[in-house]
């Protein structure tokens, strides 16, 4: 009964609860769990995956094909500078877009073990704006710390007599902890696209949603999401070399981007489940849904 319970779905502020048993038992999984639990809810759901991923990143495979001339020789894209910038817009953009609606669909499959792209599309559509602005912050935060880095480093060294013998001993020393720093707020903001998907918040609101969540499992998330980006950087390194061995460097960039669609909803599931990994460790998220099915109200932890 218990069992039952627990995989019974909370309805998101998007879908309504509609009796639907979730895709799989909810519960709180160690990171090689819940990569295995988004293989299993890939496997199940991939068509559909498969199809935003397909669509959102589209536009950026066919600006390749358009001008992979230019995007393919660093001569031509530091004089090409407007268009290589433009490209670049465009695929953030896709890339945004399929995020959005690839967690909204996610949490959807999780939670009430089915998946409706045109809802999963309208809802992704209508925050995507609040998404893209919490990224931006989010990129912000981490790119304030290597910022701060060159900085320093520059203080460092003028302050002294032996400049360039300064600015790499300065390098050595404040390169590692900016490193570290910046991943660790990476680490520490993952969840500023569901929290905006899935809740509904404002970015500034979200950043600081992910930041209460992800408090004291740091570790937790880099294992979890590091899983995951191994597996895609894997593809993405056999698709690189497959490509610069058979192909011209332009054919070459067209086929990684066409070869990283396929793997590319990996990531979103994965950041999907552990968001709510982290809020039944937090909130009590799966005793919150039990208790809805039992008609009982319990009130969430504050973190």
């Amino acid at each position: 009964m218990w069992t039952q319970l627990r995989q019974r779905a909370e309805p998101s502020p998007h879908f309504p609860d509609r009796g639907f048993l979730a895709a799989f038992e909810i519960r709180p999984r160690r990171a090689t769990e819940l990569v295995d639990a988004s293989f299993q809810l890939l496997r199940r759901f991939y068509p559909q995956l498969l199809t935003v991923s397909a669509i959102a990143m589209s536009p950026g495979v066919f600006l390749r094909i358009i001008l992979r001339d230019k995007l393919s020789d660093p001569t031509a894209i530091m004089s090409n500078r407007g268009t290589s910038l433009g490209a670049v817009a465009l695929s953030t953009l896709c890339i945004a877009i399929a995020d959005a609606v690839l967690i909204v669909a996610a949490s959807e499959g999780y939670l009430e073990g089915t998946v409706d792209l045109g809802r999963a599309l309208s809802a992704g559509a209508s925050r995507l704006g609040s998404v893209i602005v919490a990224v931006i912050l989010r990129y912000l935060m981490i790119a304030i710390v290597f910022f701060a880095l060159f900085v320093g480093i520059a203080v460092v060294a003028t302050s002294m007599l032996h400049v360039k013998m300064a600015m790499v001993g300065a390098m050595v020393l404040l390169a590692p902890f900016a490193i570290w720093l910046g991943i660790y707020i990476a680490l520490r903001t993952f969840a500023v696209g569901p929290a905006v998907l899935l809740e509904e918040l404002g970015p500034l609101e979200a950043i600081s949603r992910s930041w209460r969540l992800s408090k004291n499992c740091a570790w937790h998330i880099f294992f979890s999401l590091g899983l995951a980006f191994v597996l895609y950087f894997i593809v993405a390194l056999i698709a690189t070399t497959i490509g610069a061995m058979l192909l011209s460097n332009s054919l070459a960039g067209i086929l990684s981007a066409i070869l990283i669609i396929p793997i590319y909803p990996l990531l979103a599931v994965v950041s999907t489940l552990l968001y709510y990994d982290l809020r039944i460790r937090k909130e009590g998220f799966d005793l919150q849904m039990m208790s809805k099915d039992l008609g009982a109200a319990v009130p969430l932890p504050a973190v």
